[in-house]
């Protein structure tokens, strides 16, 4: 099944610590900083320098790509333009790719494996929380991800193949719950609703925990008649 893998461009994930020999001095949180009265501190100083970075190579990256075209841009030209180390680079995204998509090495994190393995609830409505979490994406320039890829189709095989190494993955945190077969036809089920959602003629809104679970109803629904 293929599934429109522009619904994981530019997902929210964690990027890896920055090398501790490759660090930007203003990495460290300043002394004194407190959050304003009656508020809580949404992030630490660190954390919120890295979400920067991260950004940073990003814009970088996807400027670079739609100016010169994906086949002449190198990571050492993403890292001039964000003013970034190659290793500071690598810390945050493992290809050129990844970086003008904004796609993580890693989508889902050993929290969320751990708690979808632990949970007890069904099966199908768990995977789908997992897969809405790894697809939450509140970018609203996603259409020009989607314009750069149809003028650059490296960029979309690459793509479509990290998202078929995340549905494998998906597939074997299933196995750990279920029989290989029930584990298929589940991950099957969840990513045929999850590709409704990349068809606006079916829904504009962003895929949720709950929008797919209704969706997955619904296709159980049709199937009954």
């Amino acid at each position: 099944m293929i599934v429109d893998p522009t619904l994981f461009a530019r997902s929210a994930v964690r990027p890896a610590d920055t090398d501790a020999t490759d660090s930007d001095p203003t990495d460290s949180e300043p002394a004194g900083a407190l959050p304003a009265a009656g508020t809580e501190k949404p992030c630490s100083w660190r954390q919120l320098k890295k979400q920067q970075t991260r950004e940073a190579i990003h814009l970088a990256a996807y400027a670079l790509v739609a100016e010169r075209g994906y086949a002449h841009v190198t990571v050492a030209d993403i890292c001039a333009a964000a003013g970034v180390s190659e290793r500071t680079f690598f810390n945050y995204f493992p290809s050129k790719t990844a970086a003008t998509l904004g796609l993580p090495e890693t989508a889902i994190s050993t929290e969320q494996e751990l708690d979808f393995l632990r949970s007890g609830g069904p099966l199908v409505g768990d995977l789908c929380a997992l897969v809405a979490h790894v697809a939450d994406n509140r970018d609203d320039n996603l259409s020009r991800i989607r314009d750069l890829m149809k003028r650059e189709p490296d960029l979309f095989a690459a793509l479509h193949q990290w998202t078929s190494g995340l549905r494998h993955h998906v597939l074997g945190l299933c196995e750990q719950r279920t029989t290989p077969a029930k584990a298929r036809l589940a991950v099957s089920l969840v990513f045929g609703a999850l590709n409704l959602h990349a068809d606006s003629a079916y829904t504009t809104n962003r895929p949720s925990a709950e929008s797919l679970r209704r969706t997955v109803a619904e296709l159980g629904a049709i199937a009954g008649e």
